[in-house]
């Protein structure tokens, strides 16, 4: 009987360890900090992805809070560089007023080791905006690497 109870306790403890998995990657973020007056209606930063040399996945993000934007409306835009010079846009957002807190936001997948582009543009009823926040890149990277 102990050998029979034995056997079905090892045997419960094998399945529930079959089920356990090991953490395959790791999350690495570059990211640019950034605190300016938008005085000129159009502002761009130019974002390279130098240090993903084994073109792991790669995602594009920004966080900024806007200030002193009151029925102001601002269209932001993450894009590609191709090599002829075009910009393929893969998000474009539009903030109205205020955003406190980080909140104007967006992170959209990117393409590995390209050179990328933010592009903040005023469309109607801005003055001079204040803007604060980050913009980078997030790689999903194996643990081993």
């Amino acid at each position: 009987m102990k050998k029979l109870f034995a056997c079905t306790v090892l045997t419960l403890l094998l399945a529930l360890n079959f089920n356990v998995q090991d953490s395959m990657a790791k999350i690495t973020k570059e990211q640019t900090k950034v605190s300016f007056t938008m005085t000129e209606d159009n502002k761009g930063f130019l974002m390279g992805d130098d240090n993903n040399r084994n073109n792991y996945p790669t995602w594009l993000f920004y966080r900024f809070t806007i200030f002193n934007a009151e029925g102001c409306t601002l269209n932001i835009k993450l894009q590609r560089i191709t090599l002829g010079g075009d910009l393929l846009t893969f998000s474009e957002k539009e903030f109205t007023g205020n955003h406190f807190d980080f909140s104007a936001t967006d992170k959209v997948e990117g393409h590995p080791s390209r050179n990328h582009y933010l592009n903040i543009t005023k469309v109607s009823g801005c003055g001079d905006v204040k803007i604060k926040g980050f913009y980078g890149f997030e790689h999903k990277e194996p643990d081993w690497y």
